[in-house]
Order: structure tokens, then C-alpha cells, then sequence
């Protein structure tokens, strides 16, 4: 079992892609790996044939278990199955692909148990959430697999059908239904209770203006660009952090590491549950940049497609409900991150003017959760206050 992040810990087999006795070819897909954040397809480190599959699909084992054997048709492997770490294992003799190649079975002749239509978790969730028979799919991958790029390319053809009843949204309501969490789910409630009861949380609320906002989003949009309100905020707070070190840092037992780079998460909704995929060095981007790798990443964790890179090393966190007309809330720090941002909903509010005057302004109200042994509440309203100024005045956001 491959270490596919530095937290992961255990993963679980998710499908094999190549069956006992059939050949393999180094850097070919062999098998998909969950974990509680992404799959993944890991391919093989050697040329031969996969001798034997010790960890069957749907089990879930530790780092480094040795769950498969790749050799020589005839080499002898009794020695090496026994599911210990693969550190403490002897490697095999290194196989020679003609060898190998010459002396195994013929694919046909191996044992295929897999479902009638093969294809990868990913293809086969984004089939059941869009109605497609998978038996209307030419696959692309290793034996006719049918993978997530045949999907795409099928719909890109194809009008999509009304979702099935086995689709997202089919989820049982009645009295006594019991749905079980998917492994995303578990871990996430797991970090988020640890962090709710073990951090002590410190909530500074405040009003901005969205007027700036407004008229920025619509320039944009006059030249033909999408440019979303979150985008915008995830600049102006990349600008805060960056004179703001102490909350772009993570805190490791009684340290505190001021973190070099500013990695921004975005808390996504998924049908795998809360993900928080991470754009990099915000600091350095343009609003564009910003907002097409955003794009990017919420796409790519609502269909499953997120790599491990894709959720590591995030230094501070934003929540964005507005889009639900949320006007304010409180999110949980996302350890070992010491801040996180809740961000509401952009509405019409009665405000008083200089002059005293009542007018009805654009506003937005921005919630900060910070962990009080890192960010008092003086620093914390220090941070909001600039980060108000930013998204306040047109020359500091541009």
C-alpha cells in the first residue's frame, strides 16, 4: 500500500485493474487506492505478471502492507505472502519483461470477477449521477476499462439524460433510514470534533462593503470573464496574510511555524462529502489566476478527480456559504491551520452614510475562528480590520 500524502496512514483497495495472471507492464494503471480524502490509480513499479493479489477490493490496511505480487511466470513467491510491511519483506528477483512477457498466461485465460461493465469508481460514480449505462461506453483504459476521461468524452457528445433514482440526490428519507458515511465523511467528522473540542476557539465578526466588489465582478464580466465574489476575497485575504504572518502558520505541539508560502483552502461541497482543495502561492496571482485555478479544483472535487497535491499543505482556510444566502456563520478551524474564514452571503443593508443620510448598500459580513493560544482576539480584529480596508478600497484589491 502506497503512502500517497504525509498524513495518509491507511488506504483501501478501491478496484484492481489487472487480474491474477495477467501481465504488467511498468507504469501501467495495476489498482485504484482510496483514501479518506481522494482516489487514485497507482501504476506498476515492474515489468511481469501479477502472481497474486493478497488485499482483495474494499479492504482497507495499513501504509507499506504488501498487498500484490508482481514476478516472473515461475518464480517463486511462497516466501513473500504473508501481508507483513513491505519494508521488513525480501524484494523479488528483478524480472526481465521478455521473460516474463514470454512465459505468462494470455490475459484472456485469467479469471475476470470485476462487474460486468469494467470501469474505475470515478467513471462508474459520474455514470450513476448522470443516468448513463456504462454498456453505452467504448472504454479507453487497460482491457477495455472504462475510465473517467470515456465518460466525459461521451457526454461531450451525447445530451445527458435526467438523473436516475441511483443519482445524488436519491437519498432514502423515511422513517428509520440508515445511510452510512463514506470514509471522507468519517475521517472529516473525526478531525472537525477533535478540533471543536480540543482548540479553544475566538469568533470576531465584521460588516464589509461590497460595493468595490460589485463593480469589480462586473468589469470583469463586461469583458467576458467569470470572476466569482469568493475570488475576489481569496486575493484580499492572501494580501492580509502576507502582513499578517501569525495566522498563515500552523501550530506543531508548543511552536508555532510561520508558514513561507500562502496556500489558501476552499471548502467544497462534494458528493464525497467536505473537501478543502488548496490553491497555491495566492499571493502571487493574479485575480484571474486565482479564479481558474479555483475553478479548477471545485471542478476536479465534484467529480472525484482531485489529486493528493491538490489537498496538502494549506495554511489557512476559507468557508464561503453566500451562494446558499447564508448571512453569517461560524466555521471550525482545520487543524493544524490556526484560522479559518466563514464568509456570508453578499445583500442589500440599510447603512448610515457620512452625512448621516439611510441608503441601502451591498454588504457582506466575515466571521473569523481563530485558535486563541496562537491569535488573541486584539491580533484577530487587527487582521479583519485590514482585510476589510482591502476589499474596501479599489487600489489595494487590483
Amino acid at each position: 500500500m502506497p503512502k500517497l500524502g504525509l498524513t495518509m496512514e491507511k488506504g483501501t483497495i478501491g478496484a484492481w485493474l489487472v487480474a491474477e495472471g495477467q501481465v504488467v507492464a511498468k507504469g501501467r494503471p495495476l489498482l485504484e487506492v482510496v483514501t479518506d480524502k481522494v482516489t487514485m490509480e497507482v501504476e506498476a513499479q515492474a515489468d511481469g505478471v501479477l502472481r497474486k493479489i493478497l488485499v482483495p477490493a474494499g479492504e482497507e490496511v495499513a501504509v507499506s502492507t504488501l498487498v500484490g505480487i508482481i514476478g516472473a511466470a515461475d518464480e517463486k513467491i511462497d516466501a513473500l505472502i504473508g501481508g507483513s510491511p513491505w519494508p521488513s519483506l525480501p524484494l523479488a528477483t528483478p524480472v526481465e519483461a521478455p521473460t516474463a512477457l514470454a512465459s505468462a498466461p494470455a490475459p484472456a485465460a485469467a479469471k475476470d470477477t470485476r462487474p460486468k461493465h469494467r470501469a474505475s469508481p470515478k467513471a462508474r460514480k459520474m455514470a450513476e449521477e448522470r443516468g448513463l449505462d456504462l454498456g453505452q461506453l467504448a472504454g479507453s483504459g487497460p482491457g477495455g476499462r472504462v475510465v473517467s476521461e470515456d465518460v466525459r468524452a461521451f457526454l461531450a457528445r451525447t445530451p445527458a439524460p435526467a438523473p436516475t433514482a441511483a443519482g445524488p440526490e436519491a437519498i432514502p428519507t423515511g422513517a428509520g433510514a440508515l445511510l452510512k458515511l463514506t470514509r471522507a465523511q468519517q475521517v472529516t467528522g473525526q478531525r472537525l470534533t477533535a478540533s471543536y473540542q480540543q482548540i479553544p476557539h475566538i469568533h470576531v465578526f465584521m460588516d464589509v462593503s461590497g460595493v468595490w466588489l460589485q463593480q469589480f465582478r462586473e468589469g470583469y464580466r463586461l469583458q467576458g470573464k467569470k470572476i466569482s465574489f469568493n475570488d475576489l476575497i481569496v486575493k484580499a485575504v492572501a494580501k492580509a496574510l502576507v502582513e499578517f504572518p501569525r495566522l498563515n502558520s500552523v501550530l506543531q505541539g508548543d511552536e508555532v511555524r510561520l508558514m513561507g508560502e500562502v496556500n489558501i483552502g476552499i471548502a467544497a461541497d462534494t458528493p464525497q462529502g467536505l473537501l478543502v482543495p488548496v490553491v497555491r502561492q495566492v499571493d502571487e496571482l493574479g485575480i484571474e489566476e486565482i479564479a481558474a485555478e479555483s475553478a479548477r479544483l471545485v471542478d476536479a472535487a465534484r467529480h472525484g478527480q482531485l489529486r493528493i497535491d491538490d489537498l496538502s499543505g494549506g495554511t489557512f482556510t476559507i468557508s464561503n456559504l453566500g451562494m446558499f444566502g447564508v448571512s453569517h456563520f461560524t466555521a471550525i478551524i482545520n487543524p493544524p491551520q490556526v484560522a479559518i474564514l466563514a464568509v456570508g452571503a453578499m445583500e442589500k443593508r440599510v447603512v448610515v452614510l457620512d452625512n448621516d443620510a439611510v441608503a441601502a448598500r451591498p454588504c457582506l459580513t466575515l466571521n473569523l475562528a481563530a485558535d486563541h493560544r496562537v491569535v488573541d482576539g486584539a491580533l484577530a480584529a487587527r487582521f479583519l480590520q485590514r482585510l476589510k480596508e482591502i476589499l474596501e478600497t479599489p487600489g489595494l484589491l487590483a
